[in-house]
């Protein structure tokens, strides 16, 4: 709004992109020769040299000499009164700091406004008077009201020197200065002290959470945008928060079959699960507490916990300057000239922050790993009981549908005569529309029985899976297992718990002891039926399915079909193999089957849940 001939007056909440990007539009539309901003009078001289070194964002810190008071100012990129003061040096014109000439106190925390994300639907101006209506009328004699006495007097004495000056005052102070400015009201006196030690450090990257308006992960795409000279429009939250969920499963899982696990569909269900969480929230813009919710919902804690690690990282790290950095926490912060902790405020936190618990599990340390590693005990071990109930479900599915695939290729059909014998084909009969007939099937009588499944996940990266090795059965119900899968000892994840991924399988039931088929030699009589190279660890386990299989029909699972190779294999076994798509199975199915764990003995199953959990 015009608050007189000469000075425009702007609203704004601290660290967010649109009052930012609003302030940028004002300067791109209209030139101004000041810029006065809503900040204290004694952060005037080092604000603005912290605003310099951005992107390497500092923090401004003022301690009176009684050390009884700390705050600090962030240089955040997303604040509007930074911006203005970027937009202060890009046009080569001054910057006043107009508020009160020391931080007094902590300011008020606002209560709940509306979503800035309302902006693009009702414009600005209906948005900054809803949040004006929220935000009251301060009493007279307020922190409030004596900020924006001092602020109205201070563009009063502007005005007399500059003819345009784009004023940015705060939504705590804004009601009170157009109040004082239009009665012209004396500013309050200065309470002591008055004087402040004031000093800049480089915040800690890993902390920049606590003292962002926005997500780091954010802030650094708008800065980014803003170094682009053709870059199209500012920066969009929500869309940058599905750019997160997306650049964190392209970054992470480079292995194509991971990748297929987390697919478009899945992480669409990740977004639409975020934005239920968000609505029940009673927002638009969701928190990163719901943001991990709803990654871990989706994708499992591993990567939850990346897309934590994601959301929390800022681009520009000001390690290379080797400067000392300063940590910082909601209500504190760490000096680097003496190591202390001391309590402070950031003056530029509208809402309150809080402490939230969620279960999500961190990598374990390199040290944590050699510890693990030196612990195994390489005589005992076993499987995760959960991970065996599920393989055993998947086995039993797999055995019936290709009991059933194996009746339909041997099922015949004939025009309608007499009898409609085992039904109605519907399929044959529209294939046969034109010529009016109707024709029936008939299924022959069951052709056996199948005790072998084969799955085959990789063929192509025999390098990837250097275990090899066959699971007994403890009991009747758990089929024989042997598998080719990545070295246990790469991802050990807990105290005698290994993760790996299966490259193949197969599963033999009901449960029988047979050797183990990667251990056995050319030479040895088990492989003289056959003598010829194998040409990879496919080939070796199928191999081995077939020449233990009791039964003439084999269940093989694979993205295609079984070669002449493997075919010339099972005729010289004289077995059939019945191939059954991957793909006929989701991407789902397929990941919670390939992943599975390695315990160091049956004694780690008690405690194997509190650190596989959901991966």
């Amino acid at each position: 709004m015009k608050l007189a001939p000469g000075i425009t007056l702007m609203p704004f909440l601290h660290g967010k992109i649109l009052f930012a990007a609003h302030v940028r539009s004002l300067c791109m539309a209209e030139r101004f020769d000041c810029i006065a901003v809503d900040i204290p009078e004694v952060f005037q001289d080092d604000i603005g040299t912290a605003v310099e070194t951005l992107p390497y964002i500092q923090a401004v810190v003022a301690r009176d000499f009684s050390e009884s008071e700390c705050c600090y100012v962030p240089a955040d990129p997303c604040d509007a009164a930074i911006e203005g003061i970027r937009q202060s040096f890009q046009n080569h014109i001054p910057y006043v700091c107009i508020g009160r000439p020391h931080p007094e106190g902590l300011p008020r925390l606002l209560r709940s406004l509306p979503d800035e994300y309302a902006i693009k639907k009702i414009g600005f101006d209906i948005f900054t008077a809803l949040c004006l209506q929220a935000c009251g009328n301060p009493k007279a004699g307020s922190d409030e009201d004596l900020n924006g006495g001092h602020c109205a007097a201070r563009l009063r004495e502007l005005s007399g020197t500059y003819k345009n000056i784009l004023a940015l005052v705060h939504f705590r102070a804004y009601a009170r200065t157009v109040y004082h400015f239009g009665h012209r009201s004396p500013p309050a006196a200065p309470t002591p002290p008055e004087v402040y030690r004031i000093s800049t450090w480089h915040i800690n990257p890993d902390h920049l959470y606590f003292a962002l308006g926005e997500l780091p992960f954010i802030t650094g795409k708008f800065e980014r945008e803003r170094q682009d000279p053709f870059a199209a429009r500012p920066v969009d939250v929500v869309t940058e928060i599905k750019n997160l969920f997306r650049e964190t499963r392209d970054s992470y899982y480079d292995d194509k079959d991971t990748i297929a696990s987390l697919s478009p569909v899945r992480i669409q269900a990740a977004l639409t699960f975020l934005r239920n969480l968000t609505v029940q929230s009673g927002w638009l813009i969701p928190s990163l507490f719901d943001i991990i919710e709803a990654a871990r919902g989706v994708g499992g804690n591993a990567y939850a916990l990346r897309i934590l690690k994601n959301a929390r990282y800022y681009p520009y790290l000001p390690f290379e300057l080797g400067v000392p950095l300063m940590g910082a926490g909601i209500d504190r912060i760490t000096l680097p000239e003496s190591g202390e902790t001391v309590k402070a405020i950031n003056l530029f936190r509208d809402t309150e922050l809080q402490w939230r618990t969620i279960s999500i599990r961190p990598d374990p340390s390199l040290e944590r790993r050699k510890k693990y590693r030196y612990a195994w005990n390489p005589t005992g071990m076993c499987s995760h009981v959960p991970e065996d109930a599920t393989i055993e479900r998947f086995n039993t599915h797999v055995r019936a549908k290709t009991l059933k695939t194996l009746i339909e290729e041997f099922a015949k059909y004939e025009k309608f005569t007499t009898s409609v014998k085992d039904g109605i084909d519907i399929r044959e009969t529209l294939r046969n529309w034109h010529t009016g007939h109707i024709y029936v099937k008939e299924i022959p009588p069951s052709r056996g029985r199948l005790d072998t499944v084969i799955i085959i996940f990789d063929v192509n990266h025999d390098a990837d899976y250097p275990h090899h090795t066959t699971w007994y059965a403890e009991h009747g119900e758990e089929s024989t297992l042997t598998f080719y899968a990545t070295d246990p000892f790469a991802d050990l994840i807990g105290p005698g718990i290994a993760r790996c991924r299966y490259g193949g399988l197969s599963l033999l039931f009901p449960p029988r002891p047979v050797p183990n088929i990667f251990e056995l030699t050319e030479s040895s009589s088990a492989v003289k039926a056959y003598t010829a190279d194998f040409p990879n660890l496919a080939a070796r386990l199928a191999y081995g399915a077939l020449l233990f299989s009791a039964e003439r029909v084999v269940a093989y699972v694979a993205d295609r079909k079984p070669g002449v190779y493997l075919r010339t294999l099972a005729s010289r076994l004289k077995k059939h193999l019945v191939w059954t798509p991957l793909a006929s199975f989701s991407n789902e199915t397929i990941r919670a089957l390939r992943k599975f764990h390695i315990l160091n003995g049956k004694e780690v199953r008690s405690w194997a849940a509190r650190f596989i959990g959901e991966d």
